[in-house]
């Protein structure tokens, strides 16, 4: 066999193993999902974080550290919005995180989130309020959409615990 046919012979057998490998079954992905349910996810982290957010048009930052904090929670909230459109173990998670509006809410209270995060940097009391506005019209929309029943499920007890440091 000259070097000219064993070329084009190997030429061959590899243009049938690429076919061959292309035209086997796909291998199955598995789904990423959450360790816990979307509900928890919101009354862990959504509520954790917005609380604050909200309550700071009243109670203003006052030091360093407060606006750090802000800045914090802001951040978590941005993540946290991102999150809800993985889908995690709760029996509806699924069905929502297929919805095109649920993905849009989500998105949408991911860059408002961010917005509360340049606000905190900037130390602007103006912004965070205009963001914690944003932020209240997109939860609000979505569980008047989703989950018109109460919010968390009382998972860990009184839905805003950190509302009452507004009278303090």
């Amino acid at each position: 066999m000259n070097k000219q046919t064993r070329a084009v012979r190997n030429l061959v057998l590899t243009v049938f193993v690429i076919t061959l490998t292309n035209c086997s079954p796909p291998q199955e992905v598995e789904e990423f999902r959450l360790p816990i349910s979307i509900n928890e996810v919101m009354a862990s982290l959504i509520n954790h974080s917005a609380d604050p957010i909200w309550i700071a048009a009243w109670r203003n930052p006052v030091t360093e550290q407060d606006w750090r904090e802000l800045e914090h929670l802001a951040r978590q909230l941005q993540v946290g919005g991102a999150l809800l459109t993985i889908p995690g173990s709760g029996p509806v998670d699924t069905m929502w995180t297929s919805r095109r509006n649920w993905r849009e809410y989500s998105l949408a209270l991911s860059d408002s989130a961010g917005r509360a995060v340049n606000a905190a940097r900037s130390k602007d009391m103006e912004l965070v309020k205009r963001a914690g506005d944003e932020i209240i019209a997109i939860c609000e929309s979505c569980h008047s959409d989703f989950k018109p029943d109460l919010p968390t499920m009382n998972i860990y007890g009184e839905l805003s615990p950190t509302a009452d440091e507004i009278d303090d």
